[in-house]
């Protein structure tokens, strides 16, 4: 060893840093001894950190485990017992952030045994005593550089700190002479680890990002230089224990103890390790040749290296798996960890322990060549940060914020320690299992505590679906383990304990939620709510009710359930709520401290309590007692007392008074705030109080003396609950990341004076910097003998100087004004929606039209002192004219009600007056400069007021009245021409001038003012863009100047423009007469309502064209938005549009057949209920409903068989697809046009209006314009008279829909104009019918072929991806035919007989991923409705029809089976079906029957089939071939390749080869594809894939062929 090692003088040298002696204590860390302030126990404590592999540190001599949470250090006693770890103290470290810490290795040692050294986020290290918690010696070498690490080290004989950080600085610590030595490894910036060698204690290992050096602390040499990881270094650990640690001798036992846990992984690593054993032979031979020293290192790239110092490398190299536990599943992208990797590393008995990132705690052995891992458990559920060993007991910290203790030995978990890493913000005993406590904290999650369970605190934490901070909670009193919570963001929901489910309500508060509670309806008869636990909570100053059994339903307000009348109004600024323990009353509390109760049956008023002056924080019923129900009521405020009213003789009518003037006791201890209550649950009449005082207080309420005190925590509390088992504990928390149990049987303070004056020198004391430089100035002015105390404080003194300079800048820019509104009043009636302003607008329009004038302004040719006797005139009759104009308010804003937005409510005319003001003449702005300074005299404000007095001209009275009071400013001094007028003038204009450069530009134009220069200071304000106050003065002093006036309001509504506050502008160009521009001013605003406005303004201008301009905006913008409830109110207000409710009736119709085609499930059906249908449908539904309850009664086979024309009845008007009354969109769009007195005579006006209002040709840029713009074309097709000009209206529409470019679209308007097929076109109208295709019109035909466009470019778009054709692949293979076999064939035949199929429950998963994965694709249902009409007809007259394909025509089965024959003919060796026929199928019975046992879970193969004949037989056959698609049938995706063949005939069958293509009708540019080209592509598709049947694929290429030989 080094001789200087030995050296006593080897810490004399001169070029290290000393300043003076560290004070001496021999004394041992008594884990017994409890300090006089620790006199809880901690429940919860503070969590350690995040990301930091030095945030646990542990000493197994005596058990000590100390943690660095943030900003405190816990010290916990761990033993290797199953309990708890004991807590033995929390250090505050003078509110700076704790980063690491490490104890001292020998507890023996008399100068450090007591002793934790640690480092903070200022770059201070320090070192901190476990006995008292205090800073015994600390230094700043670091100069305000990051540390990273710390260790303990012994150099030249002394103990030493080593620390490591930034700029590859090195400071080696001798804290007992307080004496430092600084290193610098220039070749690295960044020092981020650093380890103490056990063996050369003189020696350290560092970390530098990627690379490891062993230096020495002597001189800060490099000795070694490591090189090996790819990633940065998380973690290292020094080998203690003796011997290798992949010795042979040591391999045996520990690999034979391996394999018995894992026989088979063992053995495949066994091999790879013989296979790999040539090529590490020359690592291997070395290991086992060495003794060290060892050490091992982790990096963020989940490698761990074993490194052989001796040999400068690593020896051994292994990589953390994922997840070691369980299976071994594919990691998915969006599981994949990103980021840095965290391994924590451990030594226990010379075997390795590890984390891992999935929280799993790992074993290694290593062996020369090879190493394995033994899972020891997977007790975290996400990454563990750090890893320490006490004697046997593993103890890990990971990000669930849980430290678990685990015995290595005998393998069985000791404990489970939740720990907070934020304030906890509520606490709440379950009810019904008192051992379990909920606690909410500021991470957004909820701890359930377990306090009986066989695992000692056993926690359960619920966070998923909790946006926000918890603040409150509330057990359900009946259903057992639901648990009600409120969250910062407004969120409500509630979980069940048992699932961890949380369910939470639609309607979230606009602010935090800070009460919520369960109770039964209030007002059951008005809410409708019996006998039905609802959730209270409050937020935003109300209190809602919601029920959990509709979560989605809007709350119901409580305040509107609250009967008012003249002397008694609902609370509006409420702060708390509490039921009564038999939830007959509820107490109210609000913000000026009064506690209203009231009778929950009918919410009428029992009592007021009038005692309180600040705002309630809490109020709690006393629970009842064995022998009666008292009610009681303690209430805690902002106020430092609490109250007690005892209110039976309110509530059983004894007395009269209503009113409570005081309570029937005080409890008078607390020196702040009481913030919480709680009644004991044991004993009655004792209350606990929780206070922002720190302290918490036990009364006894009937004497009102307090009985005990409990000050051990540190800052303000919060909560306070009582134990429900255990009389004598009570548990609190307070503004720290704790919570603390306490028994107040062991407390002896009494009052919260007599706690603080005891735990003041234990409290963390926030000095102000002012009074710290003070201090230090006068220390360091004093000479003191001893150094170290010389070097604290000079360091505090110029840290306290830096203090000053900031507070010397804040100081100098702190003289700057606050600007505050001059116009508070005014604010706050504004501070609305923009619907107030648009009804001030209205009102200043209406008082212009009542006074016959345009403007407010005339031209007055008389003399100042005419004007003046006016002026005294008009206030004399102006309060007899106040009324008059708050009757025309009233009205104009009843008349224009409709522009309200959404739960807004109209401002009262006394609001509206008083904005008025600002836009209305002189003695208008003087009543709003006379109401403005009543409001800032009576709340003191006495500069503003001084400089309003001086804008509205009475500054003359404001002055003596100053004077009088001696309350004189400066200003009002300055103002006062005490020497001459002239020096008066010029220091005015001087001061005016320094104000204006200083920022308050209102002072200095007032002294403007005062010297006459009123226009000089409307011009300073109009630059600095004070306008409410020029354009005050502008009217107060020069009210008659029309020119000035003009210019402050035109200017101000130019920077309103600019700023994007059009309402203001318009309401101040309306203001001088300016209406058009005031109209275009609205009308750059885009909201229908504005534009609306716009539009009145302009036909108030007499300007027609701009009027009717404008309007027709404002109603495409209503239609746009789909805010058609404003269409009819704006028509009724311009009657020149009224041919726009043509268009609205049509864009109405087009969007509910949209909603209800999204809507429906399954097949979709573009047919519309006529208004006839809708009148008769409840009528309709009950007889079904009776006849369907009629049906199921009877179980006898002839009754089953019945009519199938009745079944089909039934079904079908389930469904209402077979409906007569059932029509297409322009039909039902006829209906309703002919409701609002649009009929055939009025077409030929119509149509030349709509067209001349909407020629301008446009095109879509959202979805809601395209179907604006359809419903526009669809308009001017119904109005035509023409069929030229509707071919071209009904081109238009497609065109817009072709020019979106999407299908599900193009297939919306194609199926809603044609809904029964492109076979049946009665729909478009009366003269299509019957009409060969060739003789159509080309916009018909351009229909058809879009028609079949769409459906095929879905079906090309779903044979794109690869899942598609696995899906087919997977519905053909044999073992899948019975599953689709069993569904499929009953919802065809229900198809034919016209009834969509309900949702089957038997379907199989696959099924469900492809209407789930192809959810967006649009499907149709062109079903025709002409063969089902016969069907019934049919079924009434008493036919039986077994054959459900007679629905087809006999043309269409014709040119079926000829177009199929001529296929096959073409192509040799093709197998073809004599009959030409499809095999008949079953009845509609035994359809059912399988419908309805599918339906309920069962199976097809569950059921008893009948007796199977011929034609059953061939049925089933049929099952296996292509389900050909025809004519009638509704389009639907393949499910099976043999049904994508059967698609591809029926299209190439069905599309007509002579036709033009999509090219030639819509050009080569369209960007669409023909519906030929389309199928081309798909067959070439289908033969490439290569697994279709040969004979399938020539059947569609020799069709294909067929048809281009016919067009040729």
């Amino acid at each position: 060893m080094d001789e200087l090692e030995h050296s006593d003088h080897y810490w004399e040298r001169p070029e290290f840093f000393s300043f003076g002696s560290l004070p001496k204590c021999h004394c041992r860390y008594a884990h017994e001894a409890d300090i006089r302030h620790e006199i809880g126990d901690i429940l919860l404590p503070p969590s350690p950190n995040w990301f930091i592999g030095d945030a646990i540190d542990s000493r197994s001599e005596d058990g000590l485990l100390v943690t660095a949470a943030f900003k405190t250090i816990v010290v916990y006693l761990v033993t290797a017992e199953e309990r708890l770890p004991k807590i033995l103290k929390i250090i505050p470290y003078n509110n700076e952030k704790v980063l690491s810490l490490r104890l001292h290795r020998r507890v023996s040692d008399p100068d450090y045994g007591h002793t934790v050294a640690c480092i903070g986020d200022t770059s201070s290290v320090r070192l901190c005593s476990l006995h008292t918690g205090d800073v015994i010696a600390q230094h700043q070498e670091h100069q305000g550089l990051s540390v990273n690490s710390i260790c303990w080290s012994r150099v030249g004989g002394e103990e030493v700190i080593v620390t490591v950080g930034g700029s590859g600085r090195v400071v080696v610590w001798q804290a007992r002479h307080e004496i430092t030595r600084v290193f610098t490894l220039h070749q690295f910036a960044d020092l981020s680890l650093v380890e103490s060698n056990p063996v050369t204690p003189a020696q350290a290992l560092v970390a530098a990002e990627k690379d490891i050096m062993l230096i020495s602390l002597k001189d800060g040499g490099v000795l070694s230089h490591l090189q090996g990881h790819d990633f940065g270094v998380y973690c290292m650990r020094w080998y203690i224990s003796e011997g290798n640690p992949i010795s042979p001798n040591s391999i045996d036992n520990k690999t034979k103890a391996l394999k018995e846990g894992n026989d088979k992984h063992f053995d495949q690593l066994e091999e790879k390790s013989v296979k790999g054993s040539e090529r590490d032979n020359w690592r291997s031979k070395t290991s086992k040749a060495s003794d060290g020293p060892f050490f091992v290192s982790s990096d963020y790239g989940r490698n761990i290296l074993l490194w052989d110092l001796s040999a400068r490398r690593y020896i051994s190299k292994v990589t953390v798996p994922h997840l070691a536990s369980g299976h071994r599943k594919q990691i998915s992208g969006k599981d994949k960890i990103q980021g840095k990797q965290h391994i924590a590393l451990a030594w226990h008995n010379g075997e390795l322990l590890s984390s891992s990132i999935r929280g799993e705690l790992l074993q290694w052995t290593f062996w020369p060549g090879g190493s394995i891992s033994k899972l020891l458990h997977h007790l975290h559920n996400r990454a563990i940060y750090n890893l320490v060993v006490i004697g046997d007991v593993a103890v890990t910290s990971g990000q669930d914020r849980f430290l678990h203790g685990f015995h290595l030995v005998n393998s069985t978990h000791l404990f489970q320690l939740s720990t907070l890493g934020a304030c906890a913000t509520t606490l709440s005993f379950c009810p019904q299992d008192v051992k379990r406590l909920a606690i909410g904290s500021q991470e957004n999650n909820i701890r359930l505590l377990n306090l009986g369970g066989k695992l000692p605190l056993h926690t359960q934490v619920v966070w998923q679906n909790i946006k926000g901070k918890i603040l409150s909670l509330s057990w359900h009193p009946a259903h057992e383990g639901r648990l009600l919570f409120g969250t910062g963001s407004g969120q409500v929901g509630w979980t069940d304990v048992s699932s961890g489910r949380v369910t939470t309500f639609a309607y979230y508060h606009q602010k935090a939620v800070y009460k919520v509670e369960w109770a039964p309806s209030v007002c059951p008869q008005r809410t409708g709510l019996l006998n039905v636990w609802c959730a209270y909570s409050f937020g935003d100053r109300e209190i809602v009710i919601r029920t959990s059994s509709d979560p989605m339903a809007d709350p119901i307000c409580l305040q509107t359930l609250i009967p008012e009348s003249e002397n008694r109004k609902a609370p509006k600024d409420i702060t708390e709520f509490s039921f009564s323990h038999d939830y007959k009353y509820i107490a109210v509390g609000s913000q000026d401290g009064q506690v209203r109760v009231y009778r929950s049956s009918d919410m009428e008023l029992m009592v007021t309590l009038a005692v309180v002056r600040k705002a309630v924080q809490h109020l709690l019923w006393q629970p009842p007692t064995d022998t009666c129900l008292s009610y009681i009521l303690a209430v805690g405020s902002n106020e430092s007392k609490i109250y007690i009213f005892h209110l039976e003789k309110f509530f059983n009518g004894k007395s009269t008074v209503n009113v409570i003037t005081q309570a029937t006791q005080e409890l008078c201890s607390h020196e702040s705030r009481v913030v919480w209550l709680a009644w004991s649950p044991h004993k009655d009449e004792i209350l606990a109080s929780a206070s922002y005082d720190h302290t918490v207080q036990l009364w006894d309420t009937k004497t009102g003396k307090p009985l005990v005190n409990y000050g051990g925590h540190t800052s303000r509390v919060f909560r306070v609950e009582f134990s429900p088992d255990d009389p004598d504990l009570l548990y609190s928390f307070a503004d720290e990341n704790s919570v603390h149990a306490w028994r107040p049987s062991q407390l002896t303070c009494k009052t919260s004076s007599e706690s603080n004056a005891i735990l003041k020198d234990y409290r963390p004391r926030k000095v102000k910097e002012r009074e710290h430089a003070v201090v230090a100035d006068e220390d360091s002015a004093k000479s003191q003998e001893d150094s170290g105390t010389n070097e604290k404080k000079s360091s505090s003194t110029s840290s306290t100087n830096g203090s000053n300079v900031v507070l010397g800048n804040s100081g100098a820019s702190s003289k700057k004004a606050v600007f505050k509104s001059f116009f508070p009043k005014l604010h706050a009636v504004c501070s609305r929606k923009k619907s107030f302003h648009h009804m001030v607008i209205l009102n200043l329009l209406a008082q212009n039209k009542a006074e016959g004038k345009s403007c407010l302004h005339k031209t007055k040719e008389c003399k100042q002192e005419d004007a003046e006797e006016e002026l005294e005139e008009e206030s004399v009759m102006k309060e007899e004219d106040q009324d008059d104009v708050l009757l025309s308010i009233d009205d104009t804003s009843e008349k224009y009600r409709c522009l309200l937005e959404k739960d807004s409510e109209m401002a009262s005319p006394e609001d509206f007056l008083h904005a008025l003001n600002m836009y209305g003449n002189p003695q208008q702005m003087d009543s709003l400069l006379t109401s403005e300074i009543d409001h800032h005299e009576a709340r003191g404000n006495l500069g503003q007021a001084s400089l309003m007095h001086c804008w509205r001209g009475s500054l003359d009275d404001h002055i003596r009245f100053a004077a009088r009071h001696k309350k004189l400013t400066p200003f009002l001094v300055a103002s006062a021409p005490q020497v001459s007028m002239k020096l008066w003038e010029l220091a005015s204009e001087v001061y005016a001038e320094q104000l204006v450069e200083e920022g308050d530009v209102i002072t200095g134009a007032s002294y403007l003012i005062n010297t006459g220069k009123v226009e000089e200071a409307i011009d300073v304000l109009l630059k600095y863009r004070h306008f409410r106050e020029a354009i005050a003065i502008a009217k107060c002093r020069l009210g008659y100047n029309e020119e000035m006036v003009d210019k402050v309001v035109t200017t101000w509504a130019a920077s309103a423009i600019y700023e994007g506050s059009f309402d203001l502008a318009a309401a101040l160009q309306l203001s001088i007469g300016q209406l058009e521009d005031a109209a275009r001013t609205l009308a750059r605003r885009s909201d229908p309502g504005s534009l609306f406005l716009s539009a009145k303004l302009y036909e108030q201008s007499q300007n027609p064209s701009l009027a009717n301009s404008v309007g027709l905006l404002a109603l495409k913008e209503a239609c746009l938005r789909h805010d058609h409830i404003k269409i009819e109110p704006f028509l009724s207000h311009l009657p020149k549009l009224i041919w726009f409710q043509a268009i609205s009736c049509c864009h109405c119709v087009v969007l509910s057949l949209l909603q209800q085609v999204t809507n429906e499930k399954g097949f979709k059906n573009y047919l519309l209920r006529s208004r006839k249908d809708l009148m008769n449908q409840a009528n309709q539904e009950n007889d079904i409903e009776k006849y369907i309850s009629v049906t199921n009664i009877a179980k006898d086979e002839d009754n089953i068989k019945g009519s199938s024309g009745e079944k089909m009845i039934i079904a079908s008007a389930k469904n209402g697809l077979d409906s007569s009354l059932w029509i297409p969109l322009l039909e039902r769009v006829k209906e309703e046009w002919l409701v609002h007195g649009i009929t055939q005579e009025k077409f030929p006006q119509l149509y030349e209006t709509v067209t001349h209002n909407f020629s301008t040709q446009q095109m879509p840029t959202s979805v809601k314009q395209l179907w604006f713009l359809v419903s526009v074309a669809l308009s001017e097709c119904l109005l035509s008279t023409s069929l030229g000009a509707w071919e071209q209206h009904l081109t238009a529409a497609l065109n817009y829909a072709l020019y979106w470019g999407k299908h599900d679209q193009l297939l919306h308007l194609t199926h809603a104009l044609l809904p029964r097929g492109v076979h049946d076109l009665t729909s478009l109208g009366a003269s299509m019918e019957g009409q060969e295709s060739r003789d159509l019109p080309s916009s018909i035909r351009q229909l058809c072929w879009l028609y079949y466009t769409a459906e095929l470019s879905i079906l090309h778009s779903f044979l794109q991806s690869d899942e598609s054709w696995s899906v087919l692949q997977y519905y053909s293979s044999a073992n899948k035919i019975d599953e689709v076999e069993e569904i499929r064939p009953i919802q065809d035949k229900l198809l034919a007989c016209g009834t969509v199929p309900l949702p089957s429950q038997s379907v199989v998963t696959d099924q469900d991923f492809i209407e789930t994965e192809f959810s967006h694709i649009r499907l149709s249902s062109n079903q025709s409705e002409i063969g089902n009409i016969e069907q019934l007809e049919r079924s009434e007259q008493g036919e039986e029809s077994k054959d459900l394909k007679h629905s087809e025509t006999a043309e269409q089965r014709k040119a079926y089976d000829k177009n199929f024959n001529q296929a096959e003919i073409a192509e040799q060796g093709m197998v073809h079906d004599e009959e030409g026929t499809r095999p008949k199928r079953k009845e509609y019975k035994e359809v059912h029957q399988q419908l309805e046992s599918t339906r309920h879970g069962k199976t097809c193969k569950d059921i008893k089939e009948p007796k199977t004949t011929e034609e059953d037989q061939e049925y089933k056959e049929f099952l296996k071939m292509p389900n050909t698609v025809e004519p009638g049938k509704g389009f639907r995706l393949p499910q099976s390749k043999n049904e994508l063949i059967a698609c591809l005939h029926f299209y190439l069958d069905s599309i007509e080869t002579n036709s033009a293509t999509v090219e030639d009708m819509l050009g080569p540019s369209s960007g669409w594809c023909s519906p030929s080209l389309l199928l081309q592509e798909i067959i070439l598709k289908v033969r490439e894939r290569g697994d279709f049947k040969e004979d399938d694929v020539k059947a569609l290429q020799c069709k294909v062929s067929f048809h281009d030989t016919k067009s040729q």
